[in-house]
């Protein structure tokens, strides 16, 4: 049984625990055995695990006791926590996105070639189903060449998390790094870097960065677009689309609450359903490739460092248009 270590117990952690829950339920493969945060509140529902409430404390009682760590801490903690451990020794499965910055998701690629440890960013909408019938749909050219994609997601405003540190652009980078980053990355990961981009961003929390984001992106010889909105009121339906448009029909994915959707549109019109190709437990997905790659059961070959830190370097030339009012920025 691998032994899990999990740093942070807010929001997102708890997909991870399920997810974990889920895994120990199947086949006893991996458990929380050790768990920090520095809310001791937020670890009672893991009573058989070891509790810290200091990271260093932690990382320093529990070397050569885990398999891994698991880092659900927020952005602004990301790179320094997952650089510390694997200095320490432990291979690293860390929340996305990456790290607050490019320079500083750079220093944790440096590390883990460094140290030798295995650090795997939680891009986690790379394990739908979905997202590899579009990839590879993308790759094998069956369906032509691509003219367009779009890429829609909404989310009801940030949780607050631990001392307002969403609503804070210099901890979380705003709406941009925040929600938008999906779309970003899997824009980088299913047609590679583009070109340039063009970026409208308004903010609407104040000193939260950018929370609503219109972003183009231009590739050889197609055009990507994305629209982000951190802002719904009381938004019941989490808004979660893609559509590619090739020269032979198009890809439909819709996530949304009450309209699951995912669908092939031929040339002449013939609609073939893949919604079973949808139908993901993605943060299963994910931790499970990272054990299997871990035990050496398959290639370590999926959100690999460098191309999460390359998700963020478009990022932040993403801000970089949008702090230009749409300006044009090369890639």
């Amino acid at each position: 049984m691998l032994k899990v270590g999990l740093i942070g117990r807010g929001n997102i952690s708890k997909a991870h625990t399920a997810a974990y829950d889920k895994i120990y339920a199947e086949n006893e493969r991996a458990k929380i055995v050790a768990c920090c945060d520095i809310c001791p509140q937020n670890m009672e529902d893991l009573p058989d695990a070891r509790h810290y409430t200091d990271i260093d404390a932690f990382l320093k009682e529990e070397q050569g006791k885990l398999d891994y760590v698991d880092i659900c801490l927020p952005t602004y903690l990301h790179a320094e926590v997952a650089i510390k451990a694997m200095r320490m020794g432990f291979d690293v499965l860390s929340e996305k996105p990456m790290a607050r910055t490019h320079a500083l998701a750079q220093e944790m690629c440096r590390v883990a070639k460094e140290t030798g440890r295995r650090l795997m960013v939680g891009q986690c909408n790379r394990f739908i189903g979905a997202v590899a019938v579009v990839k590879n749909t993308v790759a094998d050219g069956s369906m032509g060449k691509v003219r367009t994609a779009e890429f829609t997601r909404e989310g009801g405003g940030a949780p607050l998390g631990y001392q307002n540190w969403f609503r804070d652009e210099a901890l979380s980078g705003g709406g941009l790094l925040d929600l938008h980053v999906h779309d970003t990355d899997l824009i980088q990961y299913i047609f590679g870097t583009p070109k340039a981009v063009s970026v409208m961003g308004q903010n609407v929390n104040p000193g939260a960065g950018y929370d609503i984001v219109f972003a183009n992106y231009r590739f050889d010889d197609f055009i990507v677009s994305a629209r982000c909105d951190w802002t719904i009121v009381h938004d019941f339906h989490a808004t979660r689309v893609l559509r590619v448009n090739f020269e032979k029909g198009y890809l439909y994915l819709d996530r949304t609450d009450g309209k699951q959707t995912f669908v092939k549109v031929d040339e002449d019109g013939t609609v073939t359903d893949l919604w079973e190709l949808a139908k993901t437990d993605l943060f299963y997905n994910e931790l499970c490739y990272f054990m299997d790659a871990l035990e050496g059961e398959t290639p370590f070959a999926e959100c690999l460092p460098e191309s999460c830190a390359e998700s963020i370097r478009i990022a932040e030339a993403e801000k970089q248009s949008a702090d230009l009012n749409g300006g044009v920025v090369l890639c």
